[in-house]
């Protein structure tokens, strides 16, 4: 019964968030903004684009995270029902 509490507890972990760095989700570089107003003016439109392809590549980041935590988070689960079976063979054959 303790593997099913140690299982559940990594599960728990797990759905909390994961620090590591997702295999193929690489963040957006954020835009350099001038802080001088002649610079904003002259580089109005530029900026703009700048700043809405980032905001849209976040987006796209952040659901490239979610979509990677998913796909461990099932195979977790799913290395975890195996180890209990290998654990239940282990603790019968004792």
């Amino acid at each position: 019964m303790g593997i099913l509490k140690q299982t559940w507890a990594v599960l728990s972990v797990l759905s909390w968030g994961s620090s590591s760095v997702a295999g193929n989700c690489l963040p957006p570089i954020a835009p350099v903004m001038p802080t001088d107003a002649d610079d904003v003016w002259a580089y109005a439109d530029l900026l703009r684009r700048d700043a809405e392809t980032y905001f849209d590549d976040v987006e796209q980041y952040f659901r490239c995270q979610d979509e990677e935590r998913r796909e461990v988070f099932e195979q977790v689960r799913a290395v975890s029902e195996d180890y209990a079976r290998v654990l239940e063979v282990l603790v019968g054959d004792s």
